[in-house]
């Protein structure tokens, strides 16, 4: 068994990657668990533990998906909190709605649930986690970090590839190893 998921690999451009920082030093004291940003991504469909036999099968399925869609646009604005102020979780980046990701992510569950994965209940909502709140003693400094970046657009990014994780979890953070990716459009 692997622990997988499918993702979009983002990196993140001087803009994105000040509002981190900012965040981080703002935050500076409470119990945040910041992630790397070089494993900053938007999952589309996490798997959990797969049989390996089942691997080659996601692999073909995930390439005759990406053929169907071509590359895109995607821009990060906001930040946010999930759950919500007063029971904070995790502090994401957002995206402005995109009918495209919509659409890729609509595939991407339906070709999964047939190989007999389960689709998240919860709505998508496209992110990418930057920060999992263990505890936070502050929660109005937190309020007021996360305000700061509202209606503020963070970056453009070109999507043309899918990635098909195997998540390794260790002490000092999660590993992502790419077990295959898929281009979108024509690009194989």
């Amino acid at each position: 068994m692997k622990r997988t998921f499918i993702a979009i690999k983002i990196v993140p451009e001087d803009a994105m990657l000040q509002i981190l920082r900012h965040l981080k030093e703002s935050l500076t004291g409470e119990k945040i668990k910041w992630v790397e940003p070089d494993i900053l991504h938007i999952t589309l469909f996490f798997m959990g533990d797969t049989d390996e036999k089942l691997i080659p099968v996601i692999r073909e399925k995930l390439q005759v998906l990406s053929r169907g869609f071509s590359p895109f646009d995607l821009v990060f604005s906001d930040v946010g909190i999930f759950k919500n102020i007063r029971d904070p979780r995790v502090i994401w980046i957002g995206t402005k709605d995109n009918p495209v990701i919509r659409a890729l992510k609509s595939s991407i569950d339906k070709e999964l649930t047939i190989l007999g994965f389960k689709a998240d209940d919860r709505e998508f909502r496209p992110h990418l986690t930057i920060g999992r709140i263990k505890w936070i003693r502050n929660l109005p400094l937190l309020e007021e970090a996360v305000n700061s970046y509202k209606n503020y657009e963070v970056q453009r990014s070109r999507i043309n590839t899918l990635i098909f994780y195997e998540s390794i979890l260790k002490p000092a953070g999660p590993e992502y190893i790419p077990i295959a990716d898929a281009l979108l459009g024509k690009g194989r």
